[in-house]
């Protein structure tokens, strides 16, 4: 097949003005992206820090999208870090806490206080 017989399709112009229309109706994508993380905050959130916001009232991709903004930053304040581990809490623990702590982590001995090895898996690979 030559270049000439080759199908061609005709590019349509892009229209800016169209394309970042902030008062244009909620399209279904993002409908269910407000089902999403309507349902993300009523499980991850407390109560007190919902936005309690009736997502059904949302009609524009302005008040869908200021509605997005503050359920993630809501998400990101309580959710937790990279590591998997939820946020460091501002309460210090106290003196008997950290020793209790520091107890468990010293390694359990057998009756005549020698250190008990790990048991191996009977598989090898």
């Amino acid at each position: 097949m030559s270049i000439e017989e080759a199908p061609t399709m005709e590019v349509l112009k892009f229209d800016e003005q169209e394309a970042y229309n902030h008062d244009r109706p909620i399209s279904s994508l993002i409908r269910t992206q407000l089902l999403h993380l309507h349902q993300a905050e009523h499980i991850a959130l407390p109560p007190k820090a919902r936005t309690n916001t009736n997502i059904n009232d949302l009609r524009t991709e302005r008040q869908a999208s200021e509605y997005i903004r503050k359920v993630t930053r809501l998400l990101h304040k309580y959710g937790k870090s990279r590591d998997g581990r939820k946020p460091a809490k501002t309460k210090k623990k106290s003196a008997k806490t950290k020793k209790k702590s520091a107890k468990k982590r010293v390694s359990r001995s057998n009756k005549r206080g020698q250190p008990t090895q790990k048991k191996r898996n009977s598989r090898t690979r």
